[in-house]
């Protein structure tokens, strides 16, 4: 089964179980970075009641992210492993609606150039 007909010819078309996996990939990556924040809020100081529950509900908040994140990794792993081989999409042609571009690279398998200028909408703050 292929996509519609490409235009570009970067839009090649690509398994669809690759492209899972690399979504999943990014997931699980996504998750282990959620919970390196946990770092923010252990250890703050409260003065008052109101000020450890907002602590509590924020911890509360990084964990139930990371574990989504997690989950839906999984998620897409069995959707790999059950999506038949040969079934195609332009993974390049719909990496083309992610606004950060070393992204967008990685989930097209497109190597991104070292000291690549940042595409509109990409910020780099370190």
């Amino acid at each position: 089964m292929i996509a519609a007909p490409q235009t570009d010819p970067d839009d090649a078309p690509q398994a669809m179980t690759d492209i899972l996996g690399r979504l999943a990939r990014e997931l699980r990556e996504a998750a282990a970075s959620t919970d390196r924040l946990h770092c923010l809020v252990e250890g703050v100081g409260w003065h008052n009641v109101k000020e450890k529950h907002e602590l509590i509900r924020s911890a509360q908040a990084i964990d139930s992210i990371e574990q989504t994140l997690s989950a839906l990794s999984d998620f897409v792993v069995a959707l790999a492993e059950l999506a038949p081989r040969q079934w195609e999409v332009a993974g390049a042609a719909a990496s083309r609606h992610v606004r950060l571009a070393e992204l967008a690279a990685r989930l097209a398998d497109r190597p991104q150039p070292q000291g690549a200028t940042p595409a509109s909408g990409d910020s780099e703050f370190f």
